[in-house]
């Protein structure tokens, strides 16, 4: 199953160009960019779409169809969802270095022609690292409720189920990762006595986990 990535340009051709080249190994999503599309609805469409990487043009103003630039919307997704992998893509490296609030994010549109293998593997290891963030996570907070649930935790061992639970809801300010109510210091106390909620929670992991 290919991964799938976002891909915004507001030039079609230019997307239609990147898109042949990259739809061999990932499965490219485009947006619907109309002349003044707001940051905050490009952003919506963005979060909508349910990718595993995203990949903004630098240059969005050229056309005139938008009025701010790849490294603004970036910077509005990553308020949203923080550590989730992003490429500023460009042709420009030099005019989106001082812009960017990364600049390992930056790659060059000339790798896709010079070496798309290259390429195609940082992109597959930016989100094969952000997948595995929260695989580790999960399964941290999947085995301290099991064990939590049989036998309790230590204090050590709470600290680390709450810690795990704060990173991954910081992850997505839209949603929830793991339910709060859950991770009281009471309900901490308490898991042998809630098994329900317990199981309900671990069901819920993993069919995010599918996803």
């Amino acid at each position: 199953m290919k991964y799938k990535i976002g891909y915004i340009d507001e030039d079609p051709t230019q997307f239609n160009k990147y898109e042949r080249e990259l739809r061999e190994y990932f499965d490219v999503v485009g947006y619907q960019i109309s002349k003044g599309l707001p940051l905050e609805d490009m952003i919506n469409q963005v979060y909508e779409s349910d990718i595993d990487l995203l990949l903004v043009d630098y240059l969005l103003v050229e056309k005139g169809v938008l009025v701010y630039n790849g490294d603004k919307v970036a910077r509005a997704f990553e308020e949203i969802k923080p550590r989730f992998p992003i490429i500023i893509f460009t042709n420009e490296e030099n005019q989106a270095f001082p812009q960017v609030d990364n600049p390992f994010n930056i790659c060059d549109k000339a790798e896709v022609k010079d070496n798309i293998n290259k390429f195609v593997s940082k992109l597959t290891k930016l989100i094969e690292q952000y997948k595995g963030f929260v695989s580790k996570r999960k399964d941290l907070i999947n085995k301290l409720l099991d064990k939590g649930e049989k036998e309790g935790l230590s204090s050590e061992e709470k600290h680390e189920l709450l810690q795990a639970q704060s990173e991954l809801n910081n992850l997505d300010k839209r949603s929830t990762e793991v339910p709060l109510q859950l991770m009281t210091d009471k309900k901490l106390e308490d898991l042998s006595k809630t098994t329900k909620e317990a199981e309900a929670f671990l069901e819920s992991l993993i069919k995010k986990n599918k996803k």
